[in-house]
């Protein structure tokens, strides 16, 4: 059993479903689907997102069922004690690693846009340390300040998709549905990673008051997500078009800067953007590493979630130094997501939801 002080509220669980997944994503996603299917891009992102919320009702069924055990709980009661915690370590690896991978992709694109004379370590450490002090603190003030944050966020987000309007040419758009059904196949897998943080739900139900409206919540976190991407999407091929979107690695940014606001008083706009994505990041990171350090506290067999943060946090970063560049880091990315991340979001999930169906335990609900 959890302490009532660490409960959190069914809002609280849609805004950390949310923060969690939007993250550097945002930045390059329009690129990455003109990549797969041009101009349909925003189409396959709308595909993805429904896809995501079927395996995000996946877990909230499981979740439901086993509402006190926890990720590794769950699956020492569905596959024994051994095997449960062998099918847990990939989870950790997946969290131990993609926040790393976060941290560099932040650090390399600070020094573009923010710091160009910083050296990266200078920019990671800070980041780091700052997310680990607060994944720290525990799942309560987690979401409380992923709350006091949410309204800036939602308040920015509108008006930058404001300004995207004003260099938008919807012409640009078209032709639509021009791409069959094995382009949009071939490029699924790049748009569902795109909502890569749900997985989260895995290690939190322990912590949610009302276990039965956790898909609800998610529900409309993803919706809004979808929502989000489908505007960035569509307003970078509005301005750029899909096939120049392709050559920028960084689009959303570049259509902020393309976009001249007659009147403006903020000389640079896509400052905006900067400092809303450091949040982005940061947000996502802290959640990332709270779900590390609750998985590793369980298949250690240890008290306190906390210190497994404190005794992986070199790891961490050692391992967000690999690759000499943003380009090995994305390869790197490409192959996290192809085994870890396809096991810890898909079918992980999946054969939990099928062994739960046919072992008589749980009843959570």
């Amino acid at each position: 059993m959890q302490r009532g002080n660490d409960k959190i509220s069914t809002y609280q669980v849609g805004v950390l479903v949310y923060l969690t997944i939007l993250g550097v994503g945002i930045l390059t996603l329009p690129a990455s689907m003109a990549k797969e299917v041009e101009n349909d891009g925003w189409i396959l992102s709308i595909i993805a997102g429904i896809i995501c919320i079927g395996i995000v009702y996946i877990m909230c069924e499981v979740g439901e069922k086993f509402p006190q055990n926890g990720l590794v709980g769950t699956l020492k009661l569905l596959f024994g004690n051994i095997l449960g915690i062998i099918l847990a370590i990939p989870v950790f690896l997946y969290f131990l690693l993609f926040a790393a991978l976060e941290t560099r992709i932040f650090g390399e694109t600070a020094k573009i846009f923010l710091l160009n004379r910083t050296p990266l370590e200078m920019i990671m450490i800070p980041l780091i340390i700052l997310s680990v002090i607060l994944a720290r603190l525990g799942i309560e003030p987690i979401v409380r300040f992923f709350e006091a944050v949410t309204p800036v966020i939602a308040f920015v987000l509108v008006i930058l998709f404001l300004i995207g309007l004003v260099s938008s040419d919807f012409s640009n758009l078209k032709p639509i549905f021009s791409h069959d059904v094995l382009s949009f196949a071939k490029g699924i897998k790049s748009a569902l990673f795109a909502y890569a943080g749900f997985e989260a739900l895995l290690i939190i139900f322990p912590f949610i008051k009302e276990p039965n409206k956790a898909f609800k919540a998610s529900f409309v976190a993803i919706l809004l997500l979808i929502i989000a991407y489908v505007i960035t999407i569509i307003e970078c091929y509005a301005t750029f078009g899909s096939k120049l979107t392709q050559r920028f690695m960084y689009p959303t940014m570049s259509m902020i800067k393309a976009s001249d606001v007659p009147g403006a008083f903020i000389e640079r706009v896509e400052g905006i953007l900067e400092a809303l994505w450091v949040l982005f990041v940061y947000t996502s990171i802290v959640s990332l590493l709270y779900s590390l350090s609750v998985v590793g506290k369980d298949i250690l067999g240890h008290t306190e979630a906390k210190h497994i943060l404190i005794i992986f946090l070199p790891f961490i970063y050692l391992t967000s130094l690999i690759g000499e560049s943003i380009i090995d880091m994305m390869k790197y990315g490409d192959l996290l997501t192809n085994t870890l991340g396809i096991y810890t979001i898909f079918i992980l999930p999946i054969v939990m939801f099928i062994v739960s169906r046919f072992k008589k335990v749980g009843g959570g609900k």
